[in-house]
């Protein structure tokens, strides 16, 4: 059939379909297998993808962890008024020593997991649920001193290769952490780890259950400086992915000075935003300040947007919605979506370990389809 369609039609017809008929038409013939497994139409496809994601009705992916059944939960659900009733379950292939994974992040169709939660890894996995692709990636040699590490997951902004960094701090004589830290980056592309420890900040990233925010090619952690005294510590570092250096990034006056673990890295649409926790004093969260970043870099941009007051309910600030909206996580172990102006709060019917919660904007790409293992059975389950 492609013999009578001119070959610039057909791949404009072909990225414009989802996933899976691409699939299934890889079997149709050897010119169109090589066509839509070739990398150039695989970054067309994704560009498309992203292009649609914007102006239509996003698809959310939400994890959480059962304590009933002691599984990861993930589900499809679309960022609509259906939100609650409807859902599509995958099938997640991976089994995590300890419970759950931690999600790294997610970035072009693609999750970055590691099981560590409470200690050391040996492997992170880079999984595609939308084609159960998945690439295992063996983690560096371990550190023989005591050390502190963090992760982080984006792609090239020009070739869109997927990128794992790893920062390592290591403890000297007094168990008090050194920086600046060792920093090693794997490329997919060439399967190998580089050290690029020479261009690595002097500043340390927060401990245990740092987030990362992927914006504007670059992966971003709040950081603070532990030699200032009397000042502002607080700052954001970020590694760009594509030209592998870091960057550093002043926080709002109002943030620089705060308790450094009472400060969280998110995304809104395409800018950069923080979540700031103030607790009661029984240490547990109250409220939530919400602020953004509104041009890219221009420190004059950032913007308190509103707090979200809940004290006795709120757990922690997950993610915010298309519709204003932000997903919370609540002390009673619920996932639940808040309305800022009428400060009213549904339900989404979804319990589980509160740590657990992760939402993120769900694509349906071909990354990995080329030199990924296939993982799992094409079995979700639909709601």
């Amino acid at each position: 059939m492609s013999d009578y369609i001119p070959h610039e039609l057909l791949i404009e017809i072909l990225t414009r379909l989802p996933v899976k008929p691409l699939l299934r038409f890889t079997s149709v013939c050897k010119s169109w297998y090589s066509l839509i497994t070739n990398p150039s139409f695989i970054t067309s496809h994704l560009n498309q993808t992203i292009a649609s994601n914007k102006v239509n009705t996003q698809t959310l992916i939400i994890r959480h962890y059962d304590k009933n059944d002691k599984k990861e939960h993930y589900t499809l659900r679309r960022d609509d008024e259906t939100f609650r009733e409807q859902f599509l379950e995958l099938e997640f292939p991976f089994k995590s020593a300890i419970g759950y994974f931690r999600i790294v992040g997610s970035c072009n169709g693609l999750l970055c997991l590691s099981d560590d939660l409470f200690g050391d890894m040996e492997t992170a996995i880079i999984w595609n649920p939308s084609i159960r692709k998945s690439v295992t990636i063996q983690m560096p040699s371990k550190p023989q001193w005591p050390h502190m590490f963090v992760l982080g997951f984006g792609v090239c902004p020009v070739s869109n290769e997927p990128k794992v960094v790893r920062i390592v701090y290591l403890k000297d004589f007094w168990y008090n952490y050194k920086a600046p830290p060792e920093v090693e980056i794997y490329s997919l592309g060439t399967g190998t780890w580089t050290s690029v420890s020479s261009t690595a900040p002097p500043y340390y990233m927060v401990e245990f259950m740092w987030s990362q925010a992927f914006v504007n090619g670059a992966v971003h952690w709040i950081a603070y400086d532990k030699h200032v005294e009397g000042g502002s510590p607080n700052l954001i570092v970020s590694f760009d992915m594509g030209e592998e250096v870091f960057n550093e990034m002043m926080l709002p006056d109002a943030l620089s000075g705060e308790l450094v673990t009472s400060l969280s890295i998110n995304v809104l649409g395409e800018s950069l935003a923080i979540f700031k926790y103030n607790t009661e004093a029984e240490a547990e969260t109250a409220s939530c300040c919400i602020w953004a970043m509104k041009e890219y870099g221009i420190v004059e941009s950032w913007t308190k947007l509103f707090t979200i007051d809940l004290p006795g309910s709120l757990k922690k600030t997950v993610r915010f919605r298309k519709n204003g909206e932000v997903i919370l996580s609540l002390r009673n172990n619920e996932l639940v979506s808040y309305d800022p102006n009428s400060r009213q709060i549904r339900d989404f019917g979804i319990v589980g370990n509160i740590r657990s919660f992760y939402v993120d904007t769900y694509l349906e790409t071909l990354s990995l389809l080329k030199g990924g293992a296939t993982v799992g059975e094409d079995c979700a389950v639909e709601a």
